[in-house]
């Protein structure tokens, strides 16, 4: 789908690249889909030089789970 296509593209941007917190910001506002933002804001945690920031990103999300997730992820890390 086309969202695939940008999520793809996006990662492959992202991986080459240092981001900021705002910028992942941005890109998650552009993916029709939940799933896909999150996926992309998991992705993008590692080359994003403000991670202490990073706690904005949630809110991008609609679901409360969603949220979480990244939470769990980021603790992770």
């Amino acid at each position: 789908s086309f969202d695939d296509t940008k999520l793809s593209t996006a990662k492959t941007i992202v991986s080459s690249n240092c981001i900021s917190t705002d910028q992942v910001i941005e890109i998650c506002k552009l993916f029709n889909f939940e799933e896909n933002k999150l996926d992309f804001a998991k992705f993008a945690y590692k080359y994003t030089t403000d991670s202490k920031s990073y706690f904005k990103v949630n809110n991008v999300f609609s679901f409360s789970s969603s949220k979480e997730e990244l939470n769990k992820f980021i603790q992770g890390q």
